[in-house]
């Protein structure tokens, strides 16, 4: 059996799902892991380049023949500062938004909630930090992972921490990304997954710092974002969130309508 191919996402907020495959636990079959952001982790998982990827739960419908892990993710409850809708003007005046290249799902959330909540529906372009480059083609941004917690809190921007206008609108935490498997090689690697999220909690004091110097953050607030600010264990609630922001952007039009169940098993 040739090695099942593991690709994770770079930014801090998936450090905890990773530490293991770091750090190259042994598995029952072999395996290999490398890293790339969230909109090439699927892109690989579609092209058959990676069996498992840690891909943004918008790209799902975009993925035939994957199904996501239901037990682990990247998710949210209240604000994130690491995944922004930033502008420079108020969002009911956007007619044009840059939308970070990297980011699929944070993009389709952002596009929903500027319709629900002001009425508008700009023209998407794509785009890459820094923020003020992207804000020069644009009124508004979405920014994602490392680059959006660098920019968090700057001065004379209007901000949007989307995970929390989520949590306002419809009440459930938002689901981010997922582990996304091709069967039946990515079913080979459910433990491997699980014992990656266990070995970062029992080296958490060991390894917050070496993540918080990697990542240009602090360590308090490195420790305040991955133990306050995210989960990675996702439950009921979490499941349901995932097919609730499905359903209403098929509804809008926004990622294709997927048949069939998302979930492993």
């Amino acid at each position: 059996m040739p090695p099942v191919a593991i690709v994770g996402v770079k930014f801090l907020n998936a450090r905890p799902l990773l530490a293991g495959l770091e750090a190259g636990l042994p598995a029952p079959v072999p395996y290999t892991f490398s890293v790339a952001e969230p909109a090439r982790c699927a892109d690989l998982l579609r092209e058959g380049q990676a069996q498992v990827g840690l891909v943004p739960v918008g790209a799902l419908p975009q993925l035939p023949g994957i199904v996501a892990y239901s037990n682990l993710g990247i998710a949210a409850r209240c604000e994130t500062t690491s995944v922004l809708l930033v502008s420079r003007v108020p969002l009911a005046e956007v007619r044009v938004l840059a939308a970070h290249t990297a980011s699929r799902t944070s993009v389709v959330l952002a596009r929903l909630l500027l319709k629900a909540k002001y009425g508008v529906e700009p023209q998407v372009v794509p785009a890459n930090p820094p923020v003020e480059t992207m804000l020069a083609r644009a009124e508004a941004a979405v920014v994602i992972g490392d680059p959006a917690m660098a920019v968090d809190g700057a001065a004379g921007l209007y901000r949007c921490d989307l995970a929390a206008e989520w949590m306002a609108w419809r009440g459930k935490p938002f689901v981010f990304a997922v582990w996304g498997l091709r069967p039946p090689a990515g079913d080979a690697v459910l433990p491997l997954l699980e014992a990656s999220y266990r070995f970062a909690r029992q080296h958490w004091e060991e390894l917050l710092p070496q993540w918080a110097a990697a990542h240009g953050a602090s360590p308090a607030r490195t420790r305040d974002y991955l133990e306050r600010r995210l989960h990675f264990q996702l439950g009921e609630e979490e499941r349901q969130a995932v097919e609730e922001f499905l359903k209403l952007a098929a509804e809008s039009g926004l990622v294709p309508r997927r048949e069939g169940g998302i979930w492993h098993g």
